[in-house]
């Protein structure tokens, strides 16, 4: 079954570690997504582009920008689990996440980063 949601993040909020039992397709409406992935890739989303994000596969995402980030999102639920399962990230994943914020940092794009919720 398909559940479709609107994901709002916030300037400087992250959706923190999860990830989804099932398929989800989205496009990215407003705003610059950066996820990092378990395996310490890092994509980087603008408005009109499309996302996917593989059933079970740890990752996060984060507003570095100015603007909000607003997501449509296409869960390909199955029935009885959850649209998103909070996660440990992995080493790889941590380490690349922490470059990214160090960069935002460093080119004064990020003065914080806060939030924990899955989308």
């Amino acid at each position: 079954m398909a559940v479709i949601r609107t994901v709002t993040i916030a300037p400087g909020e992250s959706t923190g570690w999860h990830y989804h039992p099932a398929m989800v397709r989205a496009v990215l409406l407003s705003g610059v997504l950066t996820r990092v992935f378990e395996d310490g890739t890092i994509e980087t989303t603008r408005p009109g582009q499309f996302l996917i994000e593989l059933p079970d596969q740890r990752h996060i995402g984060h507003n570095v920008g100015p603007d909000t980030v607003v997501i449509l999102a296409n869960y390909q639920q199955r029935d009885g689990f959850p649209l998103a399962v909070p996660a440990a990230p992995t080493e790889r994943g941590a380490a690349a996440e922490l470059a990214v914020m160090a960069q935002r940092l460093a080119d004064g794009s990020l003065t914080s980063v806060s939030g924990d919720r899955a989308g």
